[in-house]
């Protein structure tokens, strides 16, 4: 793995409207490395992930990109906020991340259809291309999110709750998906979770958002931390 950062934050503190929702935020992404993101639900986790995408603003601190290399950046935000707003068929939503690529109004190019179906076979969804996004089931929409985001053709590839609201054995594809795709791609990848079970065992680091804090700490740790918030006070 290499041993540079391609994000980096310093003293951060994020939140909405001058809020400060977490504040003292360090911590950094290897290049290579897989990271997941845990907290409950409302602790932050999205809005960090809006943060480090620039999509909200940093109310304190520094965020770092690169160190000297190009971050591009791949993202694949909670699915309940997307079924609604794609009546299109699923090739048509994975050409969606190849916007900006080509110049507008004109035929997409033939390299990024080209593209676009390396990406729907990398997730197994190439033979859905024409179906309906809104016809598939909770795991195969979450794939073409994730071709999606591979058709941007990032280095960093950031999941929001990639596996939250699909059955269990969807739940264990994706997973292995989506570190087949972290080894063939060489991705950076930062997901959110809310579940320790969703956790991978074999992660590179754990980022957790405790009780208004972000620290790093082992499966171990969130275990155990996990068990002593369940026990009534």
């Amino acid at each position: 793995m290499n041993t540079d950062n391609c994000i980096t934050l310093e003293n951060v503190a994020i939140g909405y409207s001058g809020k400060v929702l977490l504040k003292d935020i360090n911590f950094s992404l290897k290049v290579g490395e897989f990271v997941v993101l845990f907290g409950p639900n409302g602790s932050g986790k999205t809005t960090l992930f809006k943060t480090i995408l620039r999509i909200i603003p940093l109310i304190q601190g520094a965020i770092r990109y690169g160190d000297g290399h190009p971050t591009r950046f791949g993202y694949v935000p909670q699915r309940q906020y997307l079924d609604e707003i794609y009546p299109f068929t699923t090739e048509e939503v994975v050409l969606m991340g190849t916007f900006g690529q080509a110049k507008p109004f004109c035929p997409t190019p033939k390299t990024n259809r080209v593209w676009i179906e390396q990406c729907l076979k990398d997730v197994g969804m190439l033979d859905m291309r024409k179906k309906l996004f809104s016809e598939l089931s909770g795991g195969q929409k979450q794939r073409i999110l994730i071709a999606r985001a591979l058709a941007t053709r990032p280095n960093v590839l950031l999941l929001d709750e990639p596996i939250t609201g699909v059955d269990i054995i969807a739940q264990k594809k994706i997973i292995e998906l989506i570190s087949e795709l972290h080894k063939k791609h060489q991705l950076t990848i930062m997901m959110v979770t809310h579940e320790v079970h969703h956790i991978p065992s074999w992660v590179n680091k754990i980022i957790h958002i405790h009780h208004n804090k972000v620290v790093l700490g082992s499966l171990e740790e969130i275990i155990s931390l996990s068990r002593i918030d369940e026990i009534p006070t």
